[in-house]
């Protein structure tokens, strides 16, 4: 007997916990359900919109011809405006002048070197010649009297003249004349050449300098000649034909042809509700679109939202401004009214799980 009461409240146990488990997931299963209907909290509108970029140049031009108006499509390498810069011109012309000078004066100036080099060289040729022909002349003249004297002194007994030292120093004297002229010329030669590698390679940095100058002048000249980089609209156009502009004055605005990111305006109470970083869900007031975005930047201090997003021209709201990063293949148009929403945790994780 007591066998079949331990059964039956082992039975009991068992049941007690399955019915406990079940509760439980009946709870979570309520709780997650709620969550999941409810959706996020916070909620806010917006205005579709695309980057932009403006055209302006850092020195003053003249606009010599625009070749796109408003609301033309332009591709990548379209010509969109030609410039004038009258001082680019001018300038270059100048760096030229300078380079054709610069190397004029250093030709004369290696010529003159190369000349005196040779003045030089050709006028230690001649007393070398005179010199040696000297010496050689009083050098026979001594072995004649050397060879006299000889003789001489066999049949009187005398010693050698003095005469004969006299002449063998005059020798010795002309051959030291001759190495130190030889020495002297040599010596202004290698100057000469000296000043001559110092002078190349002052007016080689010289002109590297102007050479540099010139291909910058040249590059500028090109981008006078301004091209579209990318697929863009022509947003506005803020000069014409002949005008000439300012330097750092916008002359033309591009657009993409796709929104590519969304101006929202979050209301001060719930400033706090988002981080950048965060993803959302962006919808079209008339859902005809629906894709997801990223908040990439949010301002720093409370606005008022555009007359737009009022429901009521006399009720003003502010805010902070939220940037939300968008694909361009969105579907969306420009300026269209959008709503924005942070995504639920449980989708963030379904995202990250499919990436």
């Amino acid at each position: 007997m007591f066998e079949r009461l331990h059964a039956f409240f082992d039975k009991k146990t068992i049941v007690s916990k399955k019915m406990g488990c079940a509760w439980i997931l009946s709870v979570a299963a309520i709780v997650s359900f709620s969550y999941v209907t409810k959706g996020s909290d916070v909620l806010f509108s917006g205005i579709a919109e695309a980057s932009a970029t403006t055209i302006s140049v850092p020195s003053a031009v003249e606009i010599i011809k625009l070749h796109v108006e408003v609301g033309e499509e332009v591709k990548d390498g379209d010509t969109l405006i030609e410039l004038s810069r009258p001082d680019l011109a001018l300038r270059i012309n100048e760096v030229k002048r300078e380079l054709d000078a610069l190397e004029g004066r250093g030709n004369v100036s290696m010529a003159s070197v190369d000349q005196k080099v040779a003045e030089i060289q050709a006028d230690l040729d001649t007393r070398r010649n005179t010199l040696r022909f000297e010496i050689q002349k009083m050098e026979t003249e001594y072995k004649q009297n050397l060879a006299i004297a000889k003789r001489l002194k066999s049949l009187s007994g005398e010693g050698p003249s003095s005469e004969n030292d006299a002449m063998a120093s005059r020798i010795q004297s002309m051959k030291k004349e001759l190495s130190v002229l030889e020495a002297n010329a040599a010596t202004q030669i290698r100057l000469l050449r000296g000043s001559k590698g110092k002078q190349a390679q002052s007016n080689a940095s010289e002109a590297k300098i102007l050479h540099d100058e010139l291909a910058r002048l040249e590059q500028e000249m090109k981008e006078q000649t301004i091209l579209a980089k990318g697929e863009w609209v022509v947003a506005t156009v803020l000069a014409r034909d002949g005008e000439k502009v300012s330097s750092f004055n916008p002359i033309m605005t591009l657009t993409r042809k796709e929104p590519s990111q969304v101006r929202g305006y979050l209301h001060e109470n719930l400033h706090n509700k988002i981080q950048v970083g965060a993803e959302v869900e962006v919808t079209s007031l008339g859902q005809h679109a629906k894709v997801r975005g990223k908040i990439i930047g949010m301002s720093s201090q409370i606005v008022p939202f555009p007359l737009r997003l009022l429901k009521s021209p006399d009720l003003p709201l502010y805010g902070r401004e939220v940037n939300v990063a968008i694909p361009e293949n969105s579907g969306f148009l420009l300026g269209e009214k959008v709503s924005i929403s942070e995504l639920p945790d449980w989708k963030n994780l379904l995202n990250s799980q499919e990436k």
